[in-house]
């Protein structure tokens, strides 16, 4: 007994650590989940930002940022052009409430489409309703695709639940508390279809003999169980259903007569508005990618043609959420432990490119990111092309994001 004893503690205590080792794992970075084709060539994030990292309950956040739908969306992801999609934010549990949406400028309160190649610019208003720390991640949502997870950031949220406010007034001029309001009502009617669903069960429950015998009953009769419902029956089904039609015509009318002006769920799409940008001053094509698994590195060949007035440099590579930086073009310093930045970690061979001039370039990006954040299964798609953002910076610091996108070939030794 003894040893029966210490063998079930050993169990239990490798099971407390594996759900706590389990958990450990899952804390952060959902987007490790999906697979490096989606993170790579679905859509390109950029300048995301919180407005703040820490507020109080009933205190406002602004996430903002930018985003590309990749060029080289993959054929076998539903399109984000041909169907809906929804810009989101994902975060654990109802720990926000979202106040509003601006994608270019356009309320983002519905569906909508996003053209391949182009930028949009969002701004999301969210309202802390439950104190704790949280990854939040802006998320866009396709349709027959599912989710393409933008770069996560921790948000730290103080204060007591209990003092969160959500109420709005209505066209009437009603108050109403958004966190309480219609629940009762609700509670009730769920209640009221519990207690009919269990007088039916209850009903054929009493009726013993219920199982086998009745079973066996059917099976002499040839399989023919309506010879064994009797008028009674016939009678109780009736008053149910007549009981059941009741309530639901009671209900409609009660509800037109008491909410007698209402507004219809939207299910419409927008359209977002396209901006108008300054053209990009430079052209470039992929001519080679190649990863070196045991090195964890990245090296690209490119051809870039400038067609601007002043010399232009990378600056930084993006790809996947990942940040590449060319720290002698381009300052960047990671926000936090989790902030997948490497400010130091893009090495470019071929120098600025001057005013008028088409050259070939090298760029390395070698970061241990590849492999913890599991990009490194890229090796593996069927199609083997890879997609990220390049950021050029021209001699006043301007930026000039294009993206770049091609076959690639993985390297063993």
């Amino acid at each position: 007994m003894k040893f029966i004893a210490k063998l079930f503690a050993v169990i239990q205590a490798l099971i407390v650590v594996g759900v706590a080792l389990s958990a450990q794992l899952a804390y952060a970075h959902g987007e490790k989940a999906q697979q490096p084709a989606l993170r790579m060539r679905t859509v390109h994030w950029f300048d995301v930002d919180l407005s703040v990292r820490k507020l109080e309950v009933n205190q406002t956040v602004v996430v903002k940022g930018s985003f590309i739908p990749s060029e080289s969306w993959p054929h076998h992801v539903a399109s984000i052009e041909d169907g809906s999609a929804f810009l989101n934010i994902g975060v654990p549990g109802p720990s926000f409430v979202r106040l509003e949406t601006r994608i270019n400028g356009t309320p983002g309160i519905r569906s909508t489409t996003f053209k391949q190649g182009e930028q949009y610019d969002f701004e999301v208003t969210l309202k802390a309703r439950t104190p704790g720390r949280y990854h939040l991640h802006p998320i866009v949502n396709v349709k027959d695709a599912g989710p393409m997870i933008g770069p996560g950031m921790w948000i730290e949220v103080e204060g007591s639940q209990a003092n969160f406010q959500n109420s709005v007034k209505t066209l009437f001029g009603h108050e109403l508390n958004l966190e309480t309001y219609g629940f009762s009502n609700a509670a009730g009617w769920s209640a009221l279809w519990v207690l009919v669903g269990l007088s039916w069960f209850g009903y054929w429950l009493l009726k013993v003999p219920l199982i086998m015998p009745r079973f066996r009953r059917v099976t002499e009769l040839g399989g023919n169980a309506d010879e064994m419902i009797a008028t009674r029956d016939r009678r109780v089904a009736l008053g149910f259903l007549l009981v059941t039609l009741l309530l639901i015509a009671g209900g409609y009318v009660y509800t037109n007569e008491r909410f007698p002006v209402t507004t219809p769920l939207q299910t419409g799409k927008i359209d977002t508005a396209i901006l108008k940008r300054e053209s990009s001053p430079v052209l470039v094509k992929m001519d080679d990618a190649r990863y070196r698994i045991p090195g964890r590195s990245f090296r690209i060949a490119l051809t870039v043609t400038n067609f601007g007035t002043s010399p232009l440099s990378v600056g930084e590579f993006a790809s996947g959420s990942l940040r590449f930086i060319n720290s002698s073009v381009h300052k960047v310093l990671p926000k936090d432990a989790d902030d997948l930045v490497a400010p130091d970690a893009l090495r470019v061979e071929g120098g600025p490119i001057q005013p008028g001039e088409t050259r070939q370039i090298v760029i390395y990006a070698d970061d241990a990111m590849w492999e913890t954040q599991r990009m490194t299964t890229m090796i593996s798609s069927p199609d083997a092309v890879v997609a990220g953002m390049l950021f050029f910076f021209d001699a006043k610091g301007r930026r000039y994001p294009v993206e770049i996108s091609g076959p690639m070939i993985p390297l063993f030794g």
